[in-house]
């Protein structure tokens, strides 16, 4: 027979009493506490009432303030000129080559062009035979002029002659016929004279032209500056204006024009003559905006500055930075943007803790910085002021 695990109390018997678990006093005592904190923390405002927030503080410091922009800068030649010829001919002498130093006017290279000496010849021949036509012209002038003056004096003795009876009328006609044909052939001699002067007149106009398009057979340095590029060999031969355009490359480099690209939110506040530091090739430099173009560009949305820099030895193509100041300020602070407040009028000023009160402190707003704001008004150093 199994026996019975779990025996029945018998009748009479009392049941024992349930085990409880002993709380120890400190734990209920914390327990209370939290509670009340709980019940305080929860506890409804008054009708009317929200709870105040807090507040921060924010100490001012006034010190002198600028803004200034570093961008990138790039020297470049002063002037950069692709030299060539438009002529047909063989190069018949190159005088320089890259890396040379060249001035104002020295040749660079000479082109042989047959047809252009040969058409100047023929121009110098055509201007000389027109010469000689003014000179015989000028000779019939003369002699044209003395005819006439002769038969002008033959012409006033007849007619004396005529008026005292010496001679008949006809001999006085005759003369006045003479006279009158001399005076014509002097005219039609100035008209000679006149035609003979044009055509002299256009063919040195044409030897002008000639010796002119002989110019094009030297390819000649425009400025003082350095030779970077030469394509021209000595006996190529330049069939068309193209095959000659691109002989040579100089450039201007004392001085160099250094060209800055101004983004646009700091355009409106570049302008010629503003003090720039240059950082080119590990040195600084000290130089004036020469040039600003007044204009962004509609592709880049930036704004053309150029400084010139003179005795720097730098190469052009040379990249650095360009720091400038855009704005300064004699007496200022940065304040947190949520320390300003901004009244119903537009107008802007601080909450300034003075002891236990506040004070409305007005201010102007010039700038912001991040998170600050650059302001100025009656500031001190030292002020205390709310930040929300």
């Amino acid at each position: 027979m199994t026996p019975n695990l779990f025996p029945a109390n018998k009748p009479g018997a009392s049941s024992p009493a349930p085990a409880r678990e002993t709380v120890p006093p400190s734990r209920r005592r914390r327990g209370a506490a939290l509670i009340v904190a709980l019940f305080s923390l929860i506890r409804p405002a008054a009708p009317g009432q929200s709870p105040a927030p807090e507040a921060g503080t924010y100490s001012l410091s006034v010190a002198p303030w600028e803004k200034t922009v570093s961008l990138p800068a790039e020297a470049t030649p002063y002037y950069r000129v692709v030299l060539g010829t438009s002529v047909t001919g063989w190069i018949d002498a190159v005088e320089a080559d890259i890396g040379a130093r060249v001035e104002k006017g020295d040749i660079l290279a000479k082109i042989r062009a047959p047809d252009l000496v040969s058409a100047r010849a023929a121009r110098a021949e055509e201007a000389r035979a027109a010469e000689q036509a003014v000179a015989g012209a000028r000779a019939m002038l003369a002699s044209a002029e003395a005819e006439a003056k002769a038969a002008e004096s033959e012409f006033v003795r007849l007619r004396r002659l005529a008026a005292d009876g010496t001679v008949t009328g006809k001999a006085r006609d005759e003369a006045e016929a003479r006279a009158s044909a001399a005076v014509a052939r002097v005219s039609e001699s100035e008209a000679r004279v006149a035609v003979a002067g044009a055509d002299a007149l256009a063919a040195k106009a044409r030897v002008a032209e000639a010796e002119a398009l002989l110019e094009y057979t030297r390819v000649v340095a425009p400025f003082d500056g350095l030779v970077v590029g030469r394509r021209a060999e000595l006996g190529d031969f330049l069939a068309s204006g193209a095959e000659g355009a691109g002989l040579f490359t100089v450039e201007q480099t004392d001085p160099l024009r250094v060209r800055i690209h101004v983004p646009e939110h700091a355009a409106a506040l570049v302008r010629p003559g503003q003090q720039t530091r240059l950082s080119l090739a590990g040195r600084e430099f000290e130089v004036e905006l020469a040039r600003v173009s007044g204009s962004l560009d509609p592709v880049t949305r930036t704004l053309a500055a150029e400084a010139d820099l003179a005795g720097s030895d730098l190469l052009p193509g040379t990249f650095g930075t360009a720091t400038m100041t855009l704005a300064s300020l004699e007496s200022a602070a940065l304040v947190p943007l949520a320390a300003i407040r901004t009244g119903a009028d537009g107008s802007r000023h601080l909450v300034v803790v003075e002891g236990e009160g506040r004070r409305n402190l007005p201010v102007t707003l010039h700038a912001t910085e991040g998170g600050r704001g650059v302001v100025t008004g009656d500031l001190a150093t030292g002020m205390t002021v709310l930040v929300p």
